[in-house]
């Protein structure tokens, strides 16, 4: 093995560490910080921080834990460019050049402060600034120098703010403040009662919540605002109808309002002010949902009642989860709930959905011109501006006093509240008399008719004024910040071909490297009332009409429109979730992912993008992450947008069955296997016939449907599959490619399972030799194997193996992944399980104890690898006839798994089965043997009658018959259970033996002692209750 670089080459005493340390004491340190601190003084900290450190001769305890996790990320990437050939000097030459850039910048505040404001750029950031510094590396060394700038990057955001939340939020504020003052200074003044309401309503908040919450308790949010709803524009002007709006609202008098009008009338605008005056007043909850179909309409009830609380398990699909949410809120006691229904299209997609209960109101926005008053709601007419409100806003908004003008405006424009507030900010923008817009307006050389749908009356002139309005930004923006054209472009091509309800602002921030200059072209864009903010700032809205003009004007060229496709899609691929390191950050960004897929599917401007591979892959790749970060009922909210990549693409394009490969995940994963197994079957049909049978991803596809075999217990179906899989693997990329090493890890699991340990550990202990030589003994697959290998030993007994295993594996993963990462904890729960099972119950069950605590502080109470450790902990306490605090354990695991997971998810029948089991050991036979008979039946209908699981609780309960003197009932059952653990598991199985012994025991307890010798050749008068401890093994499969 290559000696490591050290770190007298990199020389990182100072710079590296200092520069690193230089925002982390803000926070480790409370005499540093204080939230209330000005952006100028938390310079001056950073800097007298730096100073102090590199003038004492003696580091901090943070600073040398910084040094040592910088090390060895260090040495662990110049070992794997040396096993690639390249040679010391060059890696040397790639860090001490690295050592420079970094001099460079130590001394620059602004690149603390470009970490703490914009981390998700800090690294494009950095990559700019040592460019200089990369061309000087030999070009073998590049990617190696490119893999330093990431490891310091990772390092630097991840301490430069601290490690708290609040301190993180309040210093963002603070420097990001002076910015968002000199930008909407104008907004601000003009929304300035909206902004006074908000905060009221924020200081009451904290008030109520600090009063109600004891000492000592953490405080949690009582009120929700969910939804992308958009501010109310500066200066809005009051409303033919709204007097009514808000008193039906506020009196209770109509729980249903719905607000029609066309398109620009400003239906949104009326019910955003409604919503912003119940956010003022306090109301528990306003949400916003985007109504524009059912998928989308759907898809924010669900997230809308995860976030209110109600369980979401993996398998019970959303409509399912909604449906829970709104009977909660039938029942719930009165309090005061608004619910926005933003441009319902189609009323049938409200059926059944729309809340109702005390205190519940729900607005629709919508061009539909129905019979409300028979449907049960109440229809307020939204019309245009009275002609006195579109002038008197025209002669304010631009100062301009010439009544006449902004009557011919108005006029033109049909009073369109959309186009008359547009043709206000052009003008203003432009430095326009309102004759002089006028005289643009009315001779303006586009002939231009918007298509207009339902419900939609306005004059063609609308178009041109909104035209009017970006034709009028790029032409500015081209004369005076040209690179802030093009930027105008990228966006407003995204927003008009993306989800109505907006994009995310820092995706777009993105779209080019200097975020500052986006920053400016999105502030002059809503200056120019072309787009505007969400309440929360969290996204950037154009609207509908807006981006309609916009398509059918400047994207009606198609090379434009290519173009605004390209770029698009170049968005969207830049959202990399491996990148990030939050766990919630990687679940919200998928969310945001899945939202805007979710909402191009419908929209038929948008699917050019199903034939571009690149949106298609964007799409698997989503898919994946959703599944894999447990959120696959989210995921399977795609399922139409995985119909339209193959009916664009083909259904045989890579990209496509890719996608309806991960889509097949995602039913797996949610527990469908009904679904996913004939999902994976077609795909490997589909991978077999175009790409051949030993293409890579036909032998994924393979190994991918031999583990959803292998989960609904058809092992003899996996099992062949698997070890035909390895065979091509092996053949094709060699025995030492890390994917026949996993095909291999997958079929000793396989083995495992089916009780061949014989064949299971030598493919194991195996398979741990190449992956130490291939991928070194720290790399997460090795570890995994380790784990697995561990796990079979303890299945074999071989417990003085298993045991120093699992107790190197705990002090690999502790050292590479620390103390509280779920795979440590994971090993920690199984080295736990040896620890029982070998008797060693005083070692087992407080590490079974401190297990369950990290989990419940890292995952929560309800995860399921929490309550995995739980129930182990229960079994702990069982074995050593602490059944007082054994049951209660066991009850309270059912119960949780059953609320997260539902009554028919194959956990929570095992949590039953294992209750059963403590209430036989406390001889409470009549509450065991009817749990133990309705799990069975539970297994049957979910497993079949010949799974592992469904024959260990039929064991169980003969045991139960048994004890309970009911032998004419338990001997049949013995024998068909041993017969069929025979047949499915093998003779030599410890289930089979286990079985074999218990029925030998009844045939004893029935005075058939010759049948008990005959059946074994040694008696036994022990009975062996069987409890499914669970011990996740971590095996490993999948694309």
């Amino acid at each position: 093995m290559a000696d490591p670089l050290s770190l007298a080459v990199l020389s990182m005493t100072t710079s590296l560490a200092g520069l690193v340390m230089r925002g982390a004491a803000v926070a480790v340190d409370p005499s540093w910080g204080s939230a209330a601190s000005l952006p100028g003084e938390a310079v001056n900290t950073w800097r007298s921080l730096r100073r102090l450190q590199q003038g004492r001769g003696q580091e901090n305890p943070l600073e040398a834990s910084i040094k040592a996790r910088l090390q060895k990320q260090v040495d662990d990437a110049s070992e794997r460019y040396e096993l690639a050939g390249i040679s010391r000097s060059a890696l040397a030459g790639a860090v001490t050049e690295m050592e420079v850039a970094l001099k460079e910048l130590s001394g620059d505040d602004a690149t603390v402060l470009e970490a703490v404001r914009f981390p998700d750029n800090f690294e494009t950031y950095l990559r700019r600034r040592a460019a200089g510094r990369r061309q000087n590396v030999e070009a073998a060394a590049e990617s190696f120098f490119d893999d330093l700038t990431r490891i310091v990057t990772d390092e630097f955001i991840r301490l430069a703010p601290g490690s708290r939340a609040f301190d993180l939020a309040a210093l963002k504020q603070l420097l990001a403040g002076q910015e968002q003052l000199l930008v909407g200074q104008e907004q601000l003044l003009e929304g300035q009662a909206e902004t006074h309401g908000l905060l009221g309503a924020m200081a009451t908040d904290i008030k109520e919540i600090h009063g109600a919450i004891p000492r000592g308790q953490s405080a949690s949010p009582t009120r929700i605002r969910f939804g992308s709803r958009p501010r109310v524009t500066a200066g809005f002007v009051e409303r033919e109808g709204q007097d009514e709006l808000f008193n039906a609202i506020f009196t209770r008098a109509e729980p249903r309002t719905v607000l029609t009008g066309m398109r620009g009338s400003g239906k949104t605008q009326l019910a955003a002010a409604v919503a912003a005056k119940c956010e003022g007043e306090g109301w528990p909850l306003v949400a916003w949902i985007n109504a524009t179909s059912h998928t989308e309409l759907v898809a924010d009830l669900y997230e809308l009642a995860i976030l209110t609380g109600i369980d979401a398990p993996k398998d019970v699909p959303p409509g399912n989860i909604v449906r829970r949410f709104l009977d909660q809120l039938r029942s719930a006691d009165a309090a005061d709930s608004l619910f926005v229904f933003d441009n319902v299209e189609n009323l049938d997609d409200l059926r059944d959905l729309t809340p109702e209960g005390n205190g519940i109101r729900a607005i629709i926005t919508t061009t539909r011109h129905l019979d409300w008053n028979s449907l049960g709601w109440l229809p307020l007419s939204v019309g245009v501006f009275d002609r006195e409100q579109s002038i008197v806003l025209l002669c304010q908004h631009t100062g301009d006093a010439h009544r006449d003008a902004a009557d011919q405006i108005a006029e033109v424009l049909g009073d369109l509240p959309v186009a008359v507030v547009q043709a206000a900010a052009t003008a203003k923008s432009g430095r326009y008399s309102l004759s002089s817009y006028l005289e643009r307006l009315s001779n303006h050389p586009l002939e231009l008719s918007i298509s207009r749908l339902e419900g939609d009356d306005y004059p063609d002139a609308v178009g041109i004024a909104l035209f009017m309005a970006y034709e009028q930004a790029l032409e500015k923006l081209r004369n005076e910040h040209p690179q802030q054209e093009k930027i105008a472009v990228s966006t407003l091509g995204a927003l008009s071909l993306l989800a109505t309800p907006g994009v995310p602002t820092h995706w777009l921030v993105s779209l080019n490297d200097d975020s500052d200059a986006v920053r400016d072209t999105l502030s002059f864009l809503k200056r120019s009332s072309i787009l505007q903010d969400s309440t929360d700032g969290s996204k950037i809205i154009i609207h509908r009409l807006q981006g309609k003009t916009y398509r059918e004007t400047y994207l009606k060229n198609q090379k434009k429109f290519y173009e605004a496709c390209t770029h698009t899609i170049k968005l969207l691929n830049e959202i990399n979730i491996n990148r990030l390191e939050n766990f919630e950050q990687k679940q919200q960004e998928t969310r945001n992912l899945v939202e805007q897929i979710g909402a191009i599917t419908p929209q038929s401007h948008s699917h050019p993008f199903f034939s571009n591979p690149t949106f298609v892959s964007i799409l698997a790749t989503t898919l994946h992450h959703a599944t894999n970060l447990g959120m696959p009922q989210l995921a399977l909210t795609l399922s139409e947008s995985v119909t339209q990549a193959g009916e664009a693409l083909g259904p045989g394009h890579p990209d496509a069955l890719a996608s309806r490969n991960n889509l097949a995940g995602a039913y797996r994963k949610a527990g469908r296997l009904d679904e996913a197994i004939p999902l994976y079957e077609q795909t490997l049909k589909d991978r077999t016939r175009i790409l051949g049978h030993h293409h890579p991803d036909a032998l994924a596809s393979r190994n991918n449907l031999a583990g959803a075999y292998q989960e609904a217990g058809r092992l003899e179906e996996a099992i062949p599959l698997y070890e035909q899989t390895l065979k091509d693997n092996t053949r094709i990329l060699g025995h030492h490619h890390p994917d026949p090493l996993l095909t291999r890890n997958n079929l000793a699991g396989a083995y495992q399972e089916a009780g061949r340990l014989d064949e299971a550990i030598p493919l194991f202990e195996q398979t741990l030799k190449d992956f130490v030589i291939l991928l070194g003994t720290n790399h997460p697959l090795t570890l995994t194997t380790q784990n697995n290998l561990a796990n079979a030993y303890c299945d074999a007994g071989r417990l003085d193996e298993a045991i120093p295993l699992f107790e190197q594996t705990l002090k690999d993963r502790t050292r590479t992944l620390g103390h509280h990462h779920p795979q440590t904890l994971l090993t920690r729960n199984n080295l736990a399980g040896a620890y029982r099972k070998a008797g060693r119950l005083d070692e087992a069950i407080p590490l079974f104890e401190q297990t369950l605590k990290d989990f419940e502080n890292l995952l929560g109470t309800n995860h399921p690898l929490t309550l995995t450790t739980q129930s182990n902990l229960a079994n702990a306490y069982c074995d050593a006839g602490r059944l007082d605090e054994a049951i209660p354990l066991f009850e309270q695991t059912l119960t949780d798994r059953t609320r997260t997971l539902g009554p028919n998810h194959s956990d929570t029948l095992l949590s039953s089965n294992n209750l059963a089991g403590a209430y036989w050991h406390a001889g409470r036979l009549d509450e065991a043997i009817p749990m133990f008979e309705q799990t069975l039946k539970d297994f049957e209908n979910l497993l079949g009658t010949n799974h592992p699981l469904t024959l260990t609780t039929q064991d169980n309960l003969a045991i139960a018959y048994r004890t309970a003197g009911r032998l004419d009932e338990a001997i049949p059952l013995f024998e068909e259970t041993l017969e069929d653990f025979e047949n499915l598991l093998g003779p030599n199985h410890p289930d089979t033996l286990t079985s074999r012994n218990n029925l030998a025991d009844a045939y004893r307890a029935a005075g058939r002692a010759e049948e008990a010798e005959a059946l074994l050749e040694t008696p036994s008068d022990s009975e062996d209750e069987q409890d499914g401890t669970e011990e996740d093994p971590d095996h490993t499969a999948g694309d």
